[in-house]
């Protein structure tokens, strides 16, 4: 019984879902001291079409949901206003592709604390869903990717 609580219990915090939408394997990488940005990495499965709109957290004083894209052979990463969830399907949020970025941090991120996100998911009836994550922030190695030392 206590292996079963125990594996509950580590269910609970890799993963955190609502009504209709699953968030797993949230991440951040520790920051270098001055670094006012950060990528955050997650997983987002939806049952029903709908749209990833808005992320919020009280660590940074904005979130915005980037994407990469080749145009003539340059990688361009621009700011988009919603990210598109298809209907059952996961969609991976990492440095290189579709991202997170937290802009203008308020303190540095340090590895074994953790990144609040409100993350706001709008389905086609307008009808909005909140899932409130907490991203683990993983220490910083010197192979970790490039971009998240970019400012904004």
């Amino acid at each position: 019984m206590r292996y079963a609580i125990a594996i509950v219990m580590l269910f609970c915090a890799v993963q955190a879902w609502a009504e209709n939408v699953v968030v797993s394997d949230a991440s951040a990488r520790a920051t270098a001291p001055g670094q006012e940005s950060a990528t955050v990495r997650f997983s987002i499965t939806s049952k029903k079409e709908a749209r990833l709109v808005a992320i919020v957290s009280p660590i940074a004083g904005a979130v915005e949901i980037h994407s990469m894209t080749h145009d003539n052979g340059v990688m361009k990463m621009r700011a988009i206003e919603f990210l598109q969830l298809p209907a059952g399907k996961m969609v991976k949020l990492g440095a290189s592709g579709n991202h997170v970025m937290l802009l203008n941090l308020k303190n540095s991120l340090k590895a074994g604390d953790n990144v609040p996100l409100t993350i706001t998911v709008e389905f086609a009836d307008k009808r909005k869903e909140k899932i409130n994550v907490n991203a683990e922030v993983k220490s910083l190695s010197p192979s970790h990717n490039k971009h998240e030392q970019h400012t904004h």
